[in-house]
C-alpha cells in the first residue's frame, strides 16, 4: 500500500475554477433569457367572467369602450342613462383595467377597478396615470346593468341633454 501525502494531492488549478464559474454564469444567463422569452411570448388571455356577473358586465362594457363601439357599450348601461345619453367621443388612450374587488349585495353591486392610462412614451419609458375607480351596477332580469361608470370609460355626458 502506498502512502499518500498532502503534497501528492494536486489542488484545483485556478484556471479550472474560472472555467467552471464562466460556464455556470453562461448557463444561468441563458436560463433567465429563456424564461423571459417564454413569459413574453406565452401571455395568457385575461380571465373571462360570466356574462351574468357584475365583473363580466364591467369587462364587456370596458372592452366595448376600448374598441370604440359606443352602441355595444350603451347596451350595458341602465335604460335611464342609455336612453338620455348625449354621446361623447371615446378617448383612444391605451388603458389597462384590473379588477380589484367586487361586492354583490343581491340587487346592487360595485366593482372596483384599477385603471392605468398610458400616454405615449417619454425619455425614460411610457407616461402613465393610474386611478382606482368604481362601477355601480343594478340587477336586471338575471343579469347586470351599469348605473355609473368611471369618467375614464364614460360614453355619455349626463350633464348635457341630447
Amino acid at each position: 500500500m502506498q502512502d499518500v501525502t498532502m503534497s501528492d494531492v494536486a489542488p484545483d488549478p485556478p484556471a479550472r475554477r474560472s472555467r467552471f464559474l464562466l460556464v455556470f454564469l453562461v448557463v444561468a444567463v441563458a436560463v433567465v433569457v429563456v424564461v423571459a422569452l417564454v413569459a413574453v411570448f406565452v401571455q395568457r388571455e385575461p380571465a373571462q367572467y360570466g356574462e351574468d356577473t357584475p365583473e363580466g358586465t364591467v369587462q364587456r362594457y370596458s372592452q366595448a369602450v376600448a374598441d370604440g363601439d359606443v352602441d355595444a357599450a350603451l347596451g350595458y348601461l341602465v335604460s335611464e342613462v342609455a336612453d338620455d345619453c348625449s354621446r361623447v367621443p371615446v378617448d383612444a388612450q391605451d388603458r389597462r383595467i384590473t379588477l380589484l374587488e367586487s361586492t354583490d349585495r343581491g340587487e346592487t353591486a360595485t366593482v372596483e377597478v384599477l385603471i392605468v392610462t398610458i400616454y405615449g412614451s417619454g425619455p425614460l419609458g411610457a407616461d402613465e396615470y393610474e386611478s382606482e375607480s368604481v362601477f355601480d351596477l343594478v340587477r336586471d332580469d338575471g343579469g347586470w346593468l351599469i348605473r355609473t361608470a368611471p369618467w375614464e370609460l364614460t360614453v355619455c355626458d349626463q350633464t348635457r341633454t341630447r
